[in-house]
């Protein structure tokens, strides 16, 4: 699933997502996940594929632990490794795996 939405607290529901580096001069700090319609911050994925993790108040692996909603997107809970607290809602394009 490559994420082209997530779920957006300050919105209240599923926007689209823009990807921007935590710091622009700094790509190897890793990249945030902003809503792209209000620009409310949703995550920091740090690479590689680690998030910080509010719970265990530390930066830990990131899991994307895949789910089926209704609807025409599918998508992804990113969740931490070790304690499994969820970070965010990431959705995306479902991809047909039927070949003609």
């Amino acid at each position: 699933m490559e994420a082209t939405h997530v779920f957006c607290a300050r919105c209240r529901g599923v926007q689209p997502v823009r990807f921007e580096r935590l710091l622009p001069s700094e790509a190897a700090l890793g990249t945030q996940a902003l809503c792209a319609s209000c620009g409310w911050f949703v995550f920091a994925l740090l690479t590689p594929a680690r998030v910080y993790c509010d719970v265990c108040d530390d930066i830990r692996p990131a899991l994307l632990h895949a789910y089926a909603p209704s609807g025409a997107l599918t998508g992804g809970l990113v969740r931490c490794a070790v304690c499994y607290a969820s970070r965010a809602r990431l959705y995306g394009a479902k991809v047909s795996t039927r070949s003609s």
